[in-house]
């Protein structure tokens, strides 16, 4: 099921599935990538409980060895309940109970989409709810329509860091996959350099943000704002940027999105 909130400027769908922001219309322009399965079949997945892959895709838990395989955790590919639905803000819930394949720690995780004057922001809170201390790391992963501006190309965008930093877009940028960095400053825009149109993400509170698209750029960029990295090794709590909840604790992640 998709749930769509709106108002005079700003229309916004999320999915139960992964509690996926799958749509985010300013001013009846779509800037929310349409996760053509041909190109990339995601819109905005969030990672977790881990960000990126795992070495040979398990790691170890006491006496007990866990698999997964895939990049980015398994939240996005689970079904989260509707926790709340009103003129402004979608609340989902996931209920995890804990298994002895994946993810021993069973825990709670909360997302709420709500819109604001010029943009959508997401919070999530996720609680252990185990008797023992749970590493975890989160990422969010919005994909972003680019061009965005009717009858332009790719060559006329940038990213534009707050810390200064430009990066012009070419279609070769993401031929080695995804670039980190670890000082983005307090905000990313993707802008259409001509117009001064953008579309920006809040990157304070996260100690990683990563630019990606296909080779190419086929219509899409995306703006990750991380607290987690992949690294070598089987220890969840050594991996870059993990933090350990402990029992009962919780711990929340906010994305803003501005348009302008």
């Amino acid at each position: 099921m998709e749930y769509t909130i709106g108002n005079k400027r700003l229309s916004l769908t999320a999915s139960e599935a992964g509690a996926e922001l799958c749509s985010l219309t300013w001013d009846g322009q779509e800037r929310i990538w349409d996760a053509n399965p041909d190109i990339w079949g995601r819109h905005a997945p969030m990672c977790f409980p881990i960000c990126g892959s795992l070495e040979d895709g398990w790691y170890q838990w006491r006496d007990a060895l866990y698999h997964i395989p895939q990049r980015h955790g398994f939240a996005r590919d689970q079904v989260h309940t509707l926790a709340g639905l009103s003129e402004d803000a979608i609340a989902f819930r996931l209920e995890w109970a804990g298994d002895a394949e994946r993810w021993p720690w069973p825990f709670t995780m909360e997302t709420v989409h709500q819109l604001k004057e010029d943009g959508a922001k997401t919070t999530v809170t996720v609680e252990n709810r185990s008797g023992e201390g749970m590493p975890v790391q989160f990422g969010f992963h919005p994909a972003f329509v680019c061009p965005f501006v009717p009858g332009s190309a790719i060559e006329e965008y940038q990213f534009h860091f707050q810390s200064g930093r430009i990066i012009p877009l070419e279609p070769h940028l993401f031929d080695n996959d995804s670039i980190p960095f670890s000082d983005a400053g307090d905000w990313v825009r993707l802008e259409h350099v001509p117009t001064g149109a953008s579309v920006q993400v809040e990157t304070a509170a996260f100690p990683v943000v990563l630019i990606w698209s296909k080779p190419g750029i086929p219509g899409f960029v995306c703006i990750e704002p991380w607290e987690g990295f992949p690294g070598p090794g089987r220890d969840l709590a050594q991996r870059p940027h993990a933090v350990v909840l402990r029992p009962g604790e919780r711990r929340s992640w906010t994305q803003e999105i501005t348009f302008a």
